[in-house]
């Protein structure tokens, strides 16, 4: 008889091989002729979770999948589960977070892509269902999505998000894309008030995400921006000044009509921002490289500090490779000591299509390059602000391959690595709560709607077919 491979439990408290897994799994054949040994030892580290319905559920088909495939008697085994612990706890809502206590100010970036009326954005996703959200594949706009992720966030030593932020159009009144995460789940959530957040400005569009000329950047965007985002009670604001992210803030040179033109612009927005009651306005321009003249020209255009959005790691890393090279890069970039910087960590990358290099460091090894950065962080000078606060790449970027939001594989490894360097009084063992947990969700009503759509469309293409054939 063939030796069982027993589930490994990740280092979550979710299991690293999900209920979805399995029956997905049992559904597509991949588990045929490879039984599975499921103990109590196996299950014990997931506690009263493995008592979901969802699971055991799983484990029933699991068990059928295994049985139908042929394999023998005493291939697989589910251990029994007290009826008792089958009951989920039902709540009317998500318990309150409990923000833990953080040595630095810890923020992530926050891909706003996942609207219900764009669900294509998930096919990457679909090609890798590890890396399927606790959330599913859920509509952003829904504020109790929202309050998930600020509960899991704070209570890992997350203290803001920096949205990615897409402007529609440019000349005349703000248009956005993507605004949704935004505008309808954080500002209409319960626990907004919890959360910090910034935005990074996605001006990467060419004559549609930046600005028409300097006009448009004073009288319609940096109106728009002060309103309704630096004077938000929420907005991360830092010796009285709200951080704004840029994006490409070299395409400012074309938008503005030279060097010069955007120094002054910057001054402007630091001017108006004044004249709203603020201490002025810090700015900090995206660049993941190491050019010296790139760094001069971020210097000339009046960047305060350069930032990384993400580290891409060539030639497919392994783990340790991965947090070397990003190491490096932040070291030499604070050597060249032309540009202070805001240190940015990547967990991964893929490219939307699994173009490029393709690599991810597990919670384990995440760990320790959060230690590595954190030391890093203390030797910067106590008046820079890159000294004060340290970005993890990414929240959500599920389709682009970097995440550290919880989801399928490791459930929660990534935020618990966050607690222990950066909380590491924060009490433990700690409890996290799921929707499944509490009766709450499911989120992806939209998604599933698509799928319902396509599957119907794929019932008809034969038909037609047949119908062109017999003319």
């Amino acid at each position: 008889m063939e030796t069982p491979r027993r589930i490994q439990p990740g280092t979550s408290r979710l299991p690293r091989v999900s209920a979805f897994d399995k029956r997905d799994a049992c559904r597509d054949g991949s588990l045929r002729g490879e039984p599975l040994l499921i103990t109590n030892q196996d299950l014990a580290p997931y506690g009263p979770r493995t008592a979901r319905p969802a699971v055991l559920a799983a484990l029933a088909l699991l068990t059928a999948c295994v049985g139908c495939h042929g394999s023998k008697e005493g291939d697989a085994t589910v251990p029994p589960v007290p009826e008792a612990n089958t009951k989920i706890k039902t709540r009317p809502y998500i318990p309150e977070p409990v923000p833990v206590k953080t040595s630095l100010l810890v923020g992530a970036h926050h891909c706003p892509l996942w609207e219900a009326d764009k669900p294509e954005m998930w096919a990457n996703v679909v090609k890798h269902p590890e890396r399927t959200p606790v959330l599913g594949f859920y509509s952003q706009e829904n504020p109790e999505v929202s309050d998930w992720e600020t509960k899991w966030a704070v209570e890992h030593g997350v203290s803001f998000f920096v949205y990615c932020w897409y402007r529609a159009s440019q000349g005349g009144p703000v248009k956005m894309h993507f605004g949704s995460a935004i505008h309808d789940a954080l500002f209409k959530s319960r626990f907004v008030g919890k959360l910090k957040f910034t935005i990074m400005w996605e001006n990467q569009s060419r004559g549609k995400a930046g600005v028409a000329d300097e006009a448009d950047l004073m009288t319609d965007l940096m109106p728009f921006w002060i309103e309704n985002y630096f004077k938000h009670p929420s907005y991360l604001k830092l010796d009285g000044k709200p951080l704004l992210f840029i994006y490409r803030p070299e395409f400012l040179i074309q938008d503005l009509g030279g060097e010069a033109n955007v120094a002054k612009a910057l001054d402007k927005m630091r001017q108006a921002c004044r004249e709203a009651g603020f201490d002025g306005l810090c700015v900090l321009g995206e660049y993941r490289g190491l050019d010296p003249n790139h760094l001069k020209l971020m210097k000339r255009l009046g960047l305060d500090y350069t930032f990384a959005y993400c580290w891409h790691v060539q030639n497919n890393p392994k783990p340790d490779q991965a947090i070397a090279a990003q190491l490096s890069n932040i070291r030499r970039t604070q050597e060249l000591g032309i540009l202070p910087q805001v240190v940015t960590v990547s967990q991964g990358w893929s490219g939307w299509r699994d173009e490029g290099s393709i690599w991810t460091i597990p919670p384990a090894d995440y760990e320790t390059l959060l230690r590595k950065a954190k030391d890093f962080v203390a030797t910067l000078p106590a008046t820079e602000l890159g000294s004060r606060l340290l970005l993890l790449d990414n929240w959500n970027e599920w389709g682009e391959g970097h995440y550290i939001a919880p989801y399928r594989q490791y459930g929660f490894g990534y935020l618990d690595a966050v607690r222990k360097v950066f909380s590491p009084d924060a009490p433990e063992p700690h409890s996290d709560v799921v929707p499944e947990d509490i009766g709450l969700g499911p989120y992806d009503a939209a998604y599933k709607a698509y799928q319902r759509r396509e599957e119907e469309k794929r019932k008809l293409s034969p038909q037609k077919a047949g119908a062109g054939n017999a003319r």
